[in-house]
């Protein structure tokens, strides 16, 4: 039986949780056994987050690992609590083997960062100049139609200077659609994507 206390000495921060689940012995038992397979791949964890959700007949398990430069993320749902738990720890083994050399060898680099500027949005109560003869039972209709967004309030991020291997990495263990990043190589601004065909596009800002 593995003891939740081991990871902790360990020097990085456990978290099991339950969405409409009670977190019983037998289920952190058989949690912490798949975490304790994760020290053959890597012992550069900062943090380890499970989280374990129930609706209706799906069970969702969702992982997310934070590495000093790097995050990873899986998710897997399936009619199985255990199944679940199984297939999002598999993900996560395939990642980290995958990318095991980097995570390794970018632990001690300082990647550079800029500032980027994020606008946050949200939906303004009612569209100025409706045209006055629109029938009063569809003006509510057409009101959410053409409803915009207007900025409530702005925030600075850094955005990583990454080469665009480092970029794709980072893409790929996040488990996002796209990342925001400035190029290493010439500096440009980049937005890297997934593709409908599952590969990755790139859009430079000149």
């Amino acid at each position: 039986m593995v003891d939740k206390s081991k990871f902790e000495t360990e020097g990085y921060s456990l978290e099991i949780t339950g969405k409409h689940l009670q977190i019983t012995d037998p289920i952190q038992t058989y949690v912490l056994e798949k975490i304790s397979k994760l020290e053959r791949f890597t012992n550069n964890i900062l943090e380890i987050v499970v989280t374990l959700e129930v609706q209706k007949l799906a069970h969702t398990t969702s992982i997310v690992i934070k590495f000093l430069h790097y995050r990873i993320q899986v998710h897997s749902t399936t009619v199985d609590l255990y199944a679940a738990i199984d297939g999002a720890f598999n993900k996560l083994y395939k990642l980290i083997r995958k990318y095991k050399g980097k995570l390794q060898s970018h632990r001690n680099k300082d990647l550079a960062s800029i500032d980027m500027k994020v606008h946050v949005l949200a939906e303004i109560d009612e569209l100025e100049d409706i045209n006055d003869e629109i029938e009063q039972e569809t003006l509510n209709q057409e009101l959410e139609k053409y409803k915009i967004p207007k900025v409530v309030s702005k925030d600075i991020m850094a955005m990583k200077m990454l080469t665009q291997e480092e970029a794709i990495m980072k893409l790929e263990l996040a488990g996002e659609h796209f990342l925001i990043y400035k190029g290493e190589e010439d500096q440009k601004l980049k937005v890297i994507y997934k593709r409908d065909d599952n590969n990755l596009g790139i859009v430079e800002v000149e």
